[in-house]
């Protein structure tokens, strides 16, 4: 069976006791023989650091914009202080994981993105080319991957911060994953009256998108949602890690949670 991919948004992983229930229910599944591909985000980690650093901090549409000095902040944060600190945490879990970036193994390569009304978002990127190759060896070997949202440019070789939404659609495109999952703080995707959708469709995404009703950082998601659904991912679910087991029921029970998307 081909992996799930499971995005994990920075917001999730600084707290630590729905960190430890995540990390917990990983354990299980990977006792039922699942394998697994974690991309993991950094945004409040991020933040803080600019903040300590006096950086400040700008977002257009739900996107980082990301200048070279926030470009280097983004680069230590997700590749040398979360995905590193992710990985001894699941090995205090009796998992063996590698930490990565999206240049390693040239796996990730990216296109400077340019936002729809031609504003400059700087060092923001775009997956435009997978070479899973690296991911493969690492499942082979028992070893989960560990992802961080970061990408080389295919013009200058420079990093680039590639939003974390998009990039686990571009992970579960590259792996041909059975079911990507992205884990939130806020359970599903809500409609204009407040209430969890339970299912969505491409094209009430697209309404949701269009009419403004989705907003923030739920915009990018519900982009990547897209994405995937476009490289071949038909299970993809939008999960609150609140939740209790909200991986084990989606992984192994199937269970019907949070916000299911479907072409």
């Amino acid at each position: 069976m081909n992996p799930v991919v499971i995005k994990l948004g920075g917001s999730v992983l600084v707290d630590a006791t729905l960190r430890r229930q995540l990390l917990q229910q990983l354990v299980e599944i990977r006792d039922a023989n699942r394998e697994l591909v974690l991309v993991h985000g950094g945004g409040k980690q991020i933040a803080n650091l600019l903040e300590q650093l006096k950086i400040e901090s700008h977002f257009h549409d739900g996107l980082r914009i990301t200048d070279e000095k926030t470009r280097d902040v983004v680069q230590m944060v997700l590749a040398g202080k979360v995905g590193k600190d992710l990985v001894a945490e699941l090995a205090s879990f009796g998992i063996e994981a590698a930490g990565i970036a999206g240049g390693d193994g040239l796996s990730f390569l990216a296109s400077r993105v340019m936002a729809a009304d031609r504003t400059d978002l700087g060092f923001v990127g775009e997956i435009t080319e997978s070479r899973p190759r690296l991911i493969s060896t690492l499942l082979a070997a028992g070893i989960v991957p560990v992802i961080a949202c970061l990408a080389l440019g295919m013009d200058d070789w420079s990093y680039y911060n590639v939003n974390g939404d998009q990039m686990a659609a571009a992970v579960a495109a590259a792996c041909k994953a059975s079911q990507l999952i992205f884990v939130t703080d806020v359970g599903g995707v809500r409609g204009e009256d407040g209430a969890q959708i339970a299912r969505l469709s491409a094209a009430a995404i697209r309404d949701l998108l269009a009419t403004g009703v989705a907003s923030g950082g739920m915009r990018p998601k519900l982009r990547a949602c897209l994405e995937a659904l476009a490289g071949g991912i038909e299970d993809i679910r939008i999960v609150g890690a609140s939740h209790p087991g909200c991986l084990r029921e989606s992984i192994l029970d199937r269970a019907n949670i949070g916000t299911a998307i479907t072409t």
